[in-house]
């Protein structure tokens, strides 16, 4: 059984790769309050601890303090 998981595993892995020579640069908008966890959320999604680029409605980039 777990050598199905591990292939299903790498086939997935496979996808997101060519995925990612595809599209090198991709925009994600998560909305909600204050300290609700969005940015949490898209470092788990992104599997990475990086600060995230945070830009106002004019498209100006903010500056987290």
């Amino acid at each position: 059984m777990s050598q199905l998981n591990t292939t299903a595993t790498d086939k997935d892995k496979e996808r997101a790769d060519k995925v990612r020579q595809k599209f090198r640069h991709f925009r994600i908008l998560i909305i909600g309050r204050a300290n609700a966890g969005k940015t949490s959320i898209l470092q788990k999604v992104c599997n990475t601890t990086e600060e995230a680029e945070i830009f106002n409605s004019e498209g100006e980039k903010v500056r987290m303090l």
